[in-house]
């Protein structure tokens, strides 16, 4: 073959190799079972025969059958349902730095931890110690004592895929510990009893420093000193990207260790006679690109953004940049070689995205104006491109981010070496690297009380949308044409293609009512929806410095309804597995009416009113007597003839008793929200033969450790012929009137993956 031509077809270019493999990739992630091996065989004769697509096919097979093995290999460690629950005593050690909360009691903690057993034949857990009076570091050898269970998540549309973050961080299992004892000695490996050691250091020098957190964020890539409040800061502000260390940290220390390699050797003439200081400072750059890699933890993201490093400053070694795009197709083949599974990350699809947007408004066109200029142009470019990700993976972005950045970045770029060189300092001459160390939590300290007041502002500034991945596809072309070289009459149907983003789909149903009952574990949330209105009754849990309902799972849904505004929101009751989720829906999203909480005017029995031909009406609690918390829940009937929906909280029997003597006629419904998610206390006979429902949902957890809903209390539902279903099993539950009867779509069912749980009680 002629020297100058290059090969055609898959075999010829990156671009196309990358393109054809990610999809294979993507095929087996959008399965909703990993196929048997027999089909897989099948799938592979194409690849054999004779056509004129063999080689793309043949990629892309190879892509899917990769992805399928290392897929089935991780399955085959999970903790299996059948053993849920399962105690026994596992000695190991601590696999990852803790995370401390702190308990009621002034000496008690919540740890958060994962744990690594010493027996090959059990998986990487995330474990959770609750009131525990011990000091937990990273490597330390442990007996535990622990209550094992399977990786189960809620499971609800656009929302957070817990399961699949846990299979994405390795982690098959999911532990509480019962009862602890210390081994001799330490077991972990060496780097993580390193960083332990480091950050233990750290909290010597600078103890409860304000900017002890963010240090330990940017130099040991240990989070768990930040709160849920600063985090939400960095959402709203758009800097999330700055502290969670990942490609552009990588970036700047890899950065630094090139320009400070370059001057070093430029020093020695001879040297430069030996090797240029341009190679010299990329092998320093790789150094302590990697080197800062480990420090940080070697986490997924942090692999993935030093395999991009090593392939970029490879192909600058070799004078190959020239195409640098062909570069960043190479180096995302190796990162899906290396973990096929990390397609499912966000950080992946974000850190390829800003590099290529990089590329493509940079290569190959003059520099017109000063370097501020430049880099306004470039942040501005970055903001737009990000756009469509943004919103696919986190349901929303901040106007106010690109401003934000353009002072965040310079700053954290600019401290992270001088932070990371103190550090190194202090370890060899305390005295004259902690002063310096202390000196750069300050900073690091106003930076984030600045993040904190711009964020009280940012507020009004996030767009929180979820639109369909068509209008995402189509706004990511557009952007193409908006970012493409001047000159190029692209502009205006550029800016078309973003109109979609704006105009997101709102499947109200045309007359009566739909129903969402969402899965928030322990608690209640439903959604009802007539053609022009919208209702919230209850918001799920939540917990502090923990799982909140209301941001990971109300909102999102919602949000992926094309909803950015409630006209009313009713709190059946203040538990805070009803109301836990209320602080999160008032700040994400609009609400013109709120009933039933305890800063908001109460529900009485007989308001009500009409929407769309729909009659909402409360039938409990009456304003004379003294209720407790449960049996004075807000009692919601909704009924567009001939259907009906009862939403009944947290009542007991002493409500439901005084519903039977006041509101008979009104309490028959085709659909129940089961009062008290199925509680033994709750569902009298007496009740159920006056409601008399045709579909029973429970919000309840997956095998719940209430034990909800009870065996007495589903039988007297069975005695009836009423079908019946629980959140945590099912998923939420998504109700819609077909004829005369309701279709009953169940999440678990329809949206689950291979790597989520199966629908089983």
């Amino acid at each position: 073959m002629d020297a100058g031509r290059r090969p055609s077809g898959a075999a010829g270019s990156p671009y196309l190799l990358a393109a054809l493999f990610t999809a294979g990739v993507l095929i087996v992630h959008a399965l909703p079972v990993l196929p048997a091996l027999r089909w897989l065989l099948l799938a592979a004769i194409p690849a054999l025969l004779p056509w004129r697509g063999r080689a793309a096919y043949a990629v892309l097979y190879l892509g899917a059958i990769y992805c399928f093995w290392r897929a089935d290999t991780a399955l085959q460690t999970r903790w299996p349902a059948s053993r849920h629950g399962e105690e026994r005593v596992v000695i190991g050690h601590v696999a990852s730095l803790p995370q401390q909360t702190p308990g009621k009691a002034g000496d008690e903690r919540l740890w958060r931890f994962q744990f690594q057993p010493a027996d090959a034949a059990l998986p990487l857990m995330r474990t959770s110690w609750y009131r525990s009076t011990e000091m937990l570091r990273a490597g330390e050898c442990w007996q535990l004592s622990l209550r094992l269970r399977m990786p189960h998540g809620s499971m609800n549309p656009n929302a957070f895929d817990y399961e699949g973050w846990l299979f994405r961080q390795g982690i098959a299992a999911t532990a509480t510990v019962r009862d602890a004892e210390r081994c001799e000695g330490s077991a972990g490996p060496l780097s993580l009893r390193w960083r332990q050691g480091v950050l233990d250091r750290m909290r010597a020098w600078l103890p409860d420093h304000p900017g002890l957190p963010l240090l330990a964020a940017l130099t040991l890539g240990d989070d768990s000193g930040l709160s849920s409040a600063e985090w939400d800061s960095y959402r709203l502000t758009g800097t999330s990207h700055l502290i969670a260390v990942s490609g552009f940290n990588v970036a700047i220390i890899a950065g630094f260790g090139f320009y400070l390699g370059r001057w070093l050797w430029s020093l020695g003439p001879a040297l430069c006679l030996r090797l240029p200081a341009q190679k010299a400072g990329m092998l320093m750059s790789a150094l302590v690109g990697l080197a800062y890699a480990f420090a940080a933890g070697w986490e997924p993201p942090v692999q993935r953004a030093a395999l991009m490093l090593l392939f970029l400053l490879g192909a600058a070694w070799f004078d190959r940049l020239r195409h640098p795009s062909r570069v960043l197709a190479l180096a995302w083949i190796a990162v899906l070689l290396l973990d096929p599974l990390a397609v499912m990350a966000p950080g992946l699809w974000l850190s390829f995205a800003a590099v290529a947007t990089i590329f493509y408004i940079t290569s190959g066109r003059l520099k017109t104006g000063h370097f501020a200029v430049e880099a306004l142009r470039v942040q501005i470019a970055l903001t737009l491109s990000l756009i469509p990700l943004s919103l696919f993976f986190f349901q929303g972005l901040s106007w106010a981010t690109a401003p934000i950045n353009l002072i965040a970045v310079p700053v954290v770029a600019v401290l992270t070496p001088i932070a990371l060189l103190a550090l190194c300092i202090a370890s060899l001459w305390p005295a004259a690297g902690v002063p310096l160390l202390g000196v750069t939590a300050s900073a690091l300290s106003e930076l984030q009380r600045g993040l904190n007041v711009v964020a009280e502002h940012a507020a009004p500034a996030w767009f929180a949308a979820s639109p369909p991945p068509a209008a995402l596809v189509l706004a990511s072309f557009g952007l193409l044409l908006l970012l493409a070289p001047r000159g190029l009459p692209l502009r205006v149907p550029g800016l078309l293609c973003l109109l979609p983003l704006l105009m997101p789909p709102q499947p109200a149903p045309a007359q009566g009512f739909d129903i969402a009952v969402l899965d928030v574990g322990q608690g209640l949330s439903v959604v009802v929806r007539t053609a022009h209105h919208v209702l919230l009754y209850d918001a799920g849990p939540a917990f502090d410095e923990g799982f909140d309902a209301g941001e990971s799972i109300v909102v999102p849904y919602l949000l992926g309804q094309g909803l950015r505004r409630l006209d009313r929101v009713v709190i059946s009751h203040a538990d805070q597995d009803h109301i836990g989720g209320l602080k999160a829906v008032r700040r994400l999203l609009g609400i013109d009416s709120e009933t039933g909480a305890p800063d908001r005017p109460a529900c009485r029995d007989g308001l009500g009113w009409d929407w769309d031909g729909v009659h909402f009406e409360f039938l409990h609690p009456d304003g004379g007597a003294d209720w407790t918390d449960n049996d004075g829940s807000c009692v919601l009937a909704i009924g567009a003839a001939p259907h009906r929906l009862l939403l009944t909280g947290d009542i007991e029997a002493a409500a439901e008793r005084r519903l039977i003597d006041k509101h008979a006629p009104e309490l028959r419904s085709e659909v129940l929200v089961a009062p008290h998610h199925g509680s033994r206390s709750s569902s009298g006979a007496d009740f159920v033969a006056a409601v008399h429902p045709r579909l029973v949902i429970y919000g309840a957890a997956w095998r719940s450790h209430f034990g909800h809903p009870r065996a007495e209390v589903t039988a007297r539902y069975a005695a009836i012929d009423a079908r019946q279903y629980v959140t945590g099993v099912s998923g939420a539950l998504l109700l819609q009137r077909s004829g005369e009867d309701w279709q009953v779509t169940e999440s678990r069912r329809r949206d689950a993956h291979w790597w989520n749980a199966a629908v089983e009680p």
